[in-house]
């Protein structure tokens, strides 16, 4: 029992290691220059003013235009 407990403890070990050691590689592959990440915040910028900027008033709209009478028929009316 103490050499399962040993080996699984030795096992988490190594793939603990090995984790690590993908993890910085990956963060080598994708590595930035100061260039790259300046021109990355500028799109981001330009993004966020193209859709949330000020769109000014919105139109007012009257879902009842088609509903309602003519203004003739609403005379006639008692």
């Amino acid at each position: 029992m103490r050499a399962l407990a040993t080996a699984i403890i030795a096992l988490g070990f190594f793939a603990t290691l090995a984790q690590t050691a993908l993890a910085e590689e990956s963060k080598a592959l994708t590595a930035r220059s100061e260039q790259q990440k300046k021109e990355d915040e500028e799109i981001d910028k330009a993004y966020r003013a193209a859709t949330r900027g000020d769109r000014g008033p919105a139109a007012k709209v009257d879902p009842w235009a088609t509903v309602r009478p003519a203004d003739n028929d609403s005379k006639n009316r008692h």
